[in-house]
């Protein structure tokens, strides 16, 4: 948070579960919605399926952003799987009046982490589940998520998801993303 103008986003995953695609189409969602500017800055190393992953995003409304370097401070996290939580470099990252969007089932204790957050969750597993929107590895997270980050937000609707869904995906994949967009948009919920 070391420009009031810039607002960062953390992604934490694990490999396959989209995150990084996630970052990116974000910062896609944004600009399509009339931000000045928006990156993503994914961390790419040797991560392998089901390892702990990070990915950035940094959006700002009325300047260029001018700083490339990984978030520190985030405004947002979005966690897609919750053993994630258990990891200290996960918890470093929570810090007082910091907005957590996570894939759970169920609420959770937040008291843990000793911080002021403010917690929604969504069954993106769930929804992934019910809608068959799965690859070889399992549910495919970052739609849902970027559904309930818009609803909570505003920084963009179900509308602008569907632009960019058929602008990167094709008209072919739209009807099936939008339907675990709308089904996140619709059930996120403060925890």
């Amino acid at each position: 948070m070391t420009d009031d103008n810039i607002i960062e986003i953390t992604f934490h995953g694990r490999g396959g579960q989209t995150a990084i695609t996630a970052s990116q189409l974000l910062a896609e969602l944004a600009y399509e919605k009339g931000f000045k500017d928006a990156i993503a800055i994914p961390i790419i190393g040797a991560e392998r399926r089901g390892a702990p992953i990070q990915a950035f995003t940094k959006l700002s409304k009325d300047r260029l952003i001018k700083t490339y370097d990984s978030v520190v401070n985030p405004h947002f996290i979005l966690i897609f799987d919750t053993s994630l939580l258990d990891i200290p470099r996960v918890q470093d990252t929570i810090k007082d009046g910091v907005t957590l969007v996570v894939n759970s089932k169920d609420p959770f204790d937040t008291s843990k982490f000793g911080k002021i957050i403010k917690l929604y969750i969504i069954d993106a597993t769930g929804i992934c589940i019910k809608r068959e929107f799965m690859h070889a590895s399992g549910p495919i997270l970052n739609i849902p998520m970027l559904g309930a980050f818009g609803k909570i937000t505003g920084y963009y609707d179900l509308e602008i998801m569907e632009k960019v869904i058929k602008k990167q995906f094709g008209a072919k994949r739209l009807e099936k993303n939008m339907m675990v967009a709308k089904d996140a948009y619709e059930s996120v919920k403060e925890g």
